[in-house]
């Protein structure tokens, strides 16, 4: 039976381990009395110091990187979002740097993506987006301790910005009304209205439950928000009313599918653009419905605090990106100060 190993010696009835790593002697017990024992536990060690006292870390590829932000973040982002990483990974980004490892990616290889997206048609809004999925996988690597920065710097390319369409205060009883004929379930009416009365995100919305509203104040609280945070909203009396009117079922979803669970992402979608296509508003999506709120609230003059509370924003320069203030509303500016300036 053998009675010594390299790197293994025996001290009385306890075998001692002796590691040499970039010059440096590293020894200590293994507490361990019979040899087998002690190997693994000098594999160990040797593995441990490897790993975290001297930084001889394995860095993963750009493709193992992908993989476990996938495994790590399926339940933490939206579904929408997680898809979006890995379909601009998989159609864009590995194909050009998969096989690198993360600290070997260089300014010119996150160019070449961008160049392969836009030599392919895809608009500089889609290259730039792309461009924050591979800084946000770049910055995972970074938490995980495989680099200390990111080793490449591309700047996103300048847009020109254009007016995105909200819906104005004298298109809103017409969008409704016509949302009630295009709707073939009654549920896409009222999800609808609830986007455009109260700004809720689609997956607030879908995510809406019963035991969440306040009857005797007519609130609602969104208790699973992207920010994590609970936040109270009045409920407009129009809202209210609809909501109360709506055939009830046994369920604690506010809008449950035939499942029994909430809609998926996306319930409204067709109706909403067969909608917006009848009635010129162009291309209204769910989340423009949240912005449209907010637009409608400023042209009010609700205070933009307010707006931003309702919102759940953090950062009320976040809100307004939110809020288009409609022509009307300018030209009432304008016809304002004329008259104080004695112009009008």
């Amino acid at each position: 039976m053998a009675t010594q190993h390299p790197g293994l010696r025996k001290v009385g009835d306890v075998w001692h381990y002796e590691l040499r790593i970039n010059r440096q002697r590293i020894h200590g017990s293994t507490k361990a009395k019979d040899l087998a024992t002690a190997i693994r536990v000098l594999e160990e060690r040797r593995k441990e110091i490897l790993l975290d006292q001297y930084g001889v870390r394995k860095v993963p590829t750009y493709a193992e990187l992908v993989v476990q932000w996938l495994e790590a973040h399926k339940s933490v982002h939206t579904l929408k979002h997680w898809k979006d990483v890995e379909m601009v990974a998989r159609l864009w980004i590995l194909p050009v740097i998969g096989s690198k490892a993360v600290n070997r990616v260089v300014t010119s290889d996150v160019s070449r993506i961008r160049s392969n997206m836009l030599g392919a048609g895809r608009s500089r809004v889609t290259a730039n987006d792309a461009l924050k999925i591979v800084k946000l996988l770049g910055r995972y690597a970074i938490k995980l301790g495989a680099i200390k920065e990111l080793p490449f710097h591309v700047e996103f390319l300048k847009i020109q910005k254009k007016p995105r369409p909200v819906i104005g205060g004298n298109q809103v009883s017409s969008f409704l009304a016509a949302v009630d004929k295009e709707a073939h379930n009654p549920h896409v009416s009222l999800i609808l209205r609830v986007m455009v009365g109260l700004g809720m995100r689609e997956t607030e919305v879908l995510g809406m439950r019963w035991e969440w509203f306040d009857l005797e104040n007519q609130t609602y609280t969104v208790g699973k928000a992207k920010g994590k945070e609970a936040r109270v909203l009045p409920v407009p009396q129009w809202l209210w009313s609809s909501l109360l009117a709506m055939p009830k079922v046994i369920s604690p979803w506010v809008f449950p599918a035939e499942d029994g669970k909430p809609h998926r992402s996306q319930f409204c979608k067709k109706a909403l653009q067969r909608v917006c296509k009848k009635l010129g508003l162009g291309n209204i999506t769910q989340h423009r419905l949240r912005a449209t709120f907010a637009s409608l609230h400023a042209d009010a003059g609700t205070p933009i605090s307010e707006i931003q509370g309702m919102l759940g924003h953090k950062n009320i320069a976040t809100t307004m990106i939110y809020v288009e203030t409609s022509l009307e509303a300018k030209r009432k500016a304008q016809d304002t100060l004329s008259q104080r300036l004695g112009l009008a």
